[in-house]
């Protein structure tokens, strides 16, 4: 593999969180504008489930050996939507 391979391989497996990430966070930012506004900014929101989803990703990378398996898959679309409810409904709002 070249150089070129490689950093193209792994920009693809960082754009997968990414993608996960900001169309959670658009899809929580148009449902949920209201409660979620006054808690949070779209930026945090996205910095917190790209993290999420980043570490997900990389620990289904790591346990499988493999980049871009289901569970992989499975695992960001559950860390993004699990740490988005907590940032934005079960954390508490600042007064």
């Amino acid at each position: 593999m070249t150089p070129a391979d490689a950093a193209w391989h792994l920009l693809n497996a960082l754009a997968a969180p990414f993608w996960v990430a900001v169309l959670s966070v658009l899809a929580l930012w148009l449902l949920w504008r209201r409660s979620v506004a006054r808690r949070a900014s779209a930026v945090a929101l996205f910095l917190w489930a790209y993290m999420a989803g980043l570490a997900a990703h990389a620990a289904a990378w790591a346990y499988t050996g493999v980049e871009g398996s289901m569970l992989g898959y499975a695992g960001m679309v559950v860390a993004t939507a699990c740490t988005l409810w907590l940032r934005a409904f079960a954390w508490p709002a600042p007064r």
